[in-house]
C-alpha cells in the first residue's frame, strides 16, 4: 500500500498537478491498524508554484504611518467632530455696558481679541457716546468649543474696561472662558462671549466751593483746559463777592475788590493784578459765549486759598474767602455779632435807621443783597428787638384795608406790607415814621420779593 502512495506522489510532481493527499484513513489488510499520515508538498514543489499576479490597476500601496503630531491632529479633529454642534460656535460676542458719566466725549473704541498664544483673532470699532448706554463688539473666529478661553484687549477710544474683578486699561487684556449651560427651561444655551462695563472718555465734573459754599450751579460749568482749572469770570467773580465790569473795547474783563483791581484779556496770557503784572497760567479763552479764567491766577490775584484734590472720576476745588474781603464783611454788624440763621438768607431791622438789610451766605460770612426803608411801631407800642425766625406767611384783613403778605416772626410782630386798599393801592404807604402796633412795614414791591426770596426759618435779626 506504501508503494502505491509514494508512486502517486511522484506522478504529482513531475506533471506540476497539486500534491495529492492520503486518503485520511488507511488500512492495511495485513496488519489490521489505522495510518493517518498528511502529505506536504516537497520545497521544490513551492519553488515552482508563482502566486497569482493582481490585475492591473488594482495593486495596493501601503499606507503610510501618521508620525505622534499628525495622530494627535487626527485625534482631536475627530473629537472636534464628536462635539455636539449645540458646544460650537464660530463668533466671540463681546457686549460693554457703558458706565454712566455726567460729561461724556464721544469717541470710536477698539476692542482687539486673542487666543491664548496671543495670536489676533480680530479688531472691532464701535461708536461711545452719551447716547449709547450699550454696545456690542462682534468676532468672527475659527469654529470652537464652549470652554475655550480668549484675550479681550482694550485698544483705543474708552478709559477701562472693568469684568467682575478685573479691570483694563488702554493696552491692558481681559482673559475670559466661553460656557454652556442649561437654563431654567431645561434647555442647552451658550455664552459664547463676554459682557463687561466700558468706562468711557469724559470730563471730569469739578465741585467748586466758595466760601465753604458749594456752588453747582454755575453757568457755564467749570472744566479743565489743557489740564488747567478754568471758570467762567463772570459767576466765579460773583460768587466770590467781587465786582466784574466787562470792557468791550479790549475785550477784557476787570474783577474788583474796592481798591483791589485784576484784568484780564480775553486769548492773551499777560494779565494784572493787584501789586503787579504777570502772565496767566492759562491764556484765558471764550466757552459757551462767556469767558474762561485760569482759577488759580484769579485766586492768587486776591490772597485767597485754593485746594485742588482730584477724586478721579470728579475734581473738588475750595476757594478760601480773600483776606482784604473779610476785613470788608467784619465792618457789618451781622458778621461782626457773629448772628447765624436756619437758611443761607438773614434779615437785619435797624430800628434807628428805618431799614430792613437782607443778606445771603452764611455765619460771619453774609453778603448784603437788598436794603429797604421800613415803619416802626408807634412809641407807645414799640416794635421788639431781638432775634426770631419767620413762622407764617398769611394776610391779614382789617375793615377798610388789608396788609400782605404777612411774614409772622413772633407771636402778633411781623414783616408786613403798608395798609392796602382792597380794590388796589396803598391806603397808608409811609414809611420812615413810627406808626404800627409792632409791626415792620415795607412797600407792596419791597416786601413781595422779601416773600419770594426767603424761605420759612429764616433769622429776623432786629436791633435798636
Amino acid at each position: 500500500m506504501k508503494k502505491i502512495i509514494a508512486i502517486l506522489i511522484a506522478l504529482s510532481v513531475i506533471s506540476g498537478g497539486a500534491a495529492l493527499a492520503a486518503p485520511a484513513d488507511v488500512t492495511d489488510t495485513n496488519t489490521n491498524t489505522t495510518a493517518t499520515e498528511t502529505v506536504s508538498p516537497s520545497p521544490q514543489a513551492e519553488q515552482l508554484t508563482e502566486p497569482a499576479e493582481a490585475p492591473a490597476g488594482d495593486k495596493q500601496t501601503p499606507e503610510p504611518v501618521p508620525t505622534p503630531e499628525e495622530a494627535a491632529t487626527t485625534d482631536e479633529a475627530a473629537a472636534q467632530a464628536a462635539v455636539p454642534e449645540k458646544e460650537l460656535s464660530k463668533q466671540f460676542i463681546l457686549t460693554l455696558d457703558i458706565a454712566p458719566r455726567k460729561y461724556i466725549i464721544s469717541r470710536n473704541a477698539i476692542i482687539e481679541l486673542y487666543d491664548m498664544n496671543d495670536n489676533l483673532l480680530g479688531n472691532e470699532l464701535m461708536y461711545v457716546g452719551w447716547d449709547t448706554p450699550q454696545v456690542t463688539f462682534t468676532f468672527d473666529v475659527p469654529e470652537y468649543r464652549m470652554g475655550t478661553r480668549f484675550k479681550v484687549k482694550l485698544a483705543s477710544g474708552l478709559r477701562s474696561l472693568y469684568y467682575y474683578d478685573q479691570g483694563a486699561a488702554v493696552g491692558e487684556t481681559i482673559e475670559v472662558t466661553t460656557f454652556g449651560f442649561i437654563n431654567a427651561d431645561g434647555n442647552y444655551e451658550q455664552c459664547n462671549g463676554a459682557s463687561m462695563t466700558g468706562n468711557p472718555d469724559f470730563e471730569k465734573e469739578m465741585h467748586v466751593y466758595i466760601t465753604n459754599q458749594w456752588y453747582n450751579d454755575l453757568n457755564p460749568r467749570a472744566r479743565l483746559v489743557d489740564d488747567v482749572a478754568m471758570m467762567p469770570v463772570r459767576a466765579v467773580g460773583n460768587a466770590m463777592g467781587l465786582d466784574v465790569t466787562y470792557n468791550p473795547e479790549w475785550d477784557s474783563v476787570t474783577l474788583s475788590l474796592e481798591d483791589q483791581k485784576a484784568v484780564f484779556w480775553a486769548n492773551n496770557e499777560y494779565m494784572t493784578y493787584p501789586g503787579g503784572d504777570k502772565n496767566a497760567s492759562h491764556v484765558p479763552v471764550y466757552i459757551e459765549g462767556s469767558l474762561f479764567v485760569p482759577l488759580r491766577d484769579l485766586a492768587d490775584a486776591f490772597g485767597c486759598s485754593l485746594e485742588v484734590t482730584d477724586y478721579g472720576e470728579f475734581i473738588d476745588i475750595l476757594i478760601g474767602e480773600a483776606p482784604y474781603h473779610q476785613t470788608i464783611r467784619n465792618r457789618i454788624p451781622v458778621n461782626r455779632d457773629g448772628i447765624g440763621s436756619k437758611t443761607n438768607y438773614l434779615i437785619w431791622v435797624s430800628k434807628h435807621e428805618y431799614k430792613v438789610r437782607v443778606y445771603e451766605g452764611q455765619q460771619y460770612h453774609w453778603s448784603l443783597m437788598k436794603t429797604f426803608p421800613c415803619a416802626l411801631g408807634a412809641w407807645d407800642t414799640p416794635t421788639i428787638t431781638g432775634q426770631f425766625e419767620i413762622l407764617e406767611r398769611t394776610q391779614w384783613d382789617y375793615p377798610g384795608y388789608y396788609v400782605g403778605p404777612v411774614l409772622r416772626f413772633y407771636n402778633g410782630y411781623a414783616l408786613h406790607s403798608t395798609l392796602l386798599n382792597y380794590g388796589g393801592g396803598e391806603y397808608d404807604g409811609r414809611v420812615g415814621v413810627n406808626i404800627s402796633h409792632g409791626c415792620v412795614r415795607l412797600h407792596p414791591g419791597d416786601i413781595n420779593w422779601i416773600a419770594r426770596t426767603v424761605p420759612f426759618r429764616t433769622r429776623v435779626y432786629i436791633t435798636e
